[in-house]
């Protein structure tokens, strides 16, 4: 046997390893959700969370073969640590996947899988990086990345949508994906051209915000109408994305072509010189409406007067351009938090929408500090 040929063998028995353990920690936390939940509830959780961690394992045993630095490299004897890590993050998946369409989700139930998926979110950023310092890159991690996303972003909006805190139609989001996917396996059936899609750092960034977004939703702080609007906001551009890569993959928009790359570098230069400054304005002038409607100085309360202030100092610092991307994060947070006392206006939705928009896409032209534009965009554990 060759030596490529026993590595692959050592790799499947690591993975029938890791799948077996992940079965009986599954059986574990369900024995511990005994104290909380009736036999039935809990052997649904049981039966759910199996399900996807076996799709979990299966997707993996697929792409044994990729488990090398690249296609003319020999494959690793074992799995290695980003690897492993990202296995943990589809078994993260799978556990929230279990709490699906479960009745009786009281806040001190939700707690679980939100803490879940919240790891799961933080494992995705930091794998890449572990499997840079451990020199063990592989196409293999590049392939379990995508398919943990598209999994996550599928079940993290199932479970948001059950417990009413996105409107359903944010699940286009979790079917772009797999449209997607099965739209280039139908032009390959049918004998048509699939054309390459460049690395683009600002999808990759997209698609972080959106699971930035459901680790956030999935905790029993937030509530509707903010949330729904601000899933409204979160999704428009992944989807948006997903249109543009599409016509690219089917040879609709030649990105290789003077003409095109002259359009889309026209509209890029719309967007950061003109469009993103305005969108900071306007934030500052909506904000500066939406306090004066509600007079949020006059409250008694002093935590909402301090929560106030730190708005505006993360309007001034998105205005000015320094670390807008992380300013409008926090400032995101902190007016959903203080809209849970006032009515929803729709001053206030075009506020929300506008910071989400600046914290996905940036402060553009004209800001003091890029500081997190650039770390948004790289990869942890390079030196771009």
């Amino acid at each position: 046997m060759s030596e490529s040929a026993n590595n692959l063998h050592a790799l499947r028995r690591e993975l029938n390893v890791l799948a077996y353990l992940g079965l009986a920690l599954l059986v574990v936390f369900s024995v511990f959700f005994l104290y909380f939940w009736p036999l039935l509830q809990v052997t649904v959780l049981l039966i759910q969370s199996s399900i996807i961690w076996l799709f979990c394992i299966y997707r993996a045993l697929g792409f044994m073969a990729l488990n090398r630095l690249d296609d003319n490299s020999p494959n690793y004897a074992d799995l290695g640590w980003a690897n492993r890590l990202s296995l943990l993050r589809g078994w993260l998946i799978a556990l929230t996947a279990g709490f699906i369409f479960q009745p009786g989700l009281s806040e001190n139930i939700i707690v679980f899988p939100a803490l879940a998926y919240l790891v799961a979110a933080v494992i995705d950023r930091i794998d890449g990086y572990i499997a840079r310092i451990t020199k063990h890159q592989s196409l293999l991690g590049s392939r379990l990345d995508t398919e943990f996303d598209a999994l996550g972003l599928l079940i993290a909006p199932l479970l948001a949508v059950w417990l009413g805190q996105i409107h359903w139609s944010y699940l286009s989001v979790s079917l772009a994906y797999y449209l997607f996917q099965w739209g280039q396996y139908r032009r390959l059936r049918n004998s048509r051209p699939v054309f390459p899609l460049a690395a683009n750092p600002e999808r990759r960034a997209v698609a972080g915000f959106q699971m930035g977004f459901l680790a956030v939703v999935l905790w029993p702080i937030l509530e509707p109408p903010a949330t729904t609007i601000a899933g409204f906001a979160f999704m428009l551009p992944l989807l948006a994305g997903f249109l543009i890569d599409w016509l690219t993959v089917s040879g609709r928009i030649n990105r290789g072509s003077s003409a095109t790359s002259n359009l889309l570098l026209e509209a890029y230069r719309l967007i950061q010189q003109l469009l993103l400054p305005l969108g900071r304005i306007l934030i500052g002038l909506l904000l500066g409406l939406s306090f004066y409607q509600k007079d949020i100085f006059s409250a008694d309360s002093i935590i909402t007067t301090g929560v106030g202030l730190l708005v505006i100092l993360c309007a001034l610092m998105i205005l000015a351009g320094m670390a807008g991307r992380v300013f409008a994060l926090i400032m995101s947070c902190l007016f959903c938090w203080l809209l849970l006392s006032y009515e929803m206006t729709l001053i206030d939705t075009a506020l929300l929408c506008s910071i989400i928009w600046i914290m996905q896409l940036g402060t553009g032209k004209f800001s003091l500090w890029l500081w997190d534009d650039r770390w948004v965009k790289k990869y942890d554990g390079s030196s771009l």
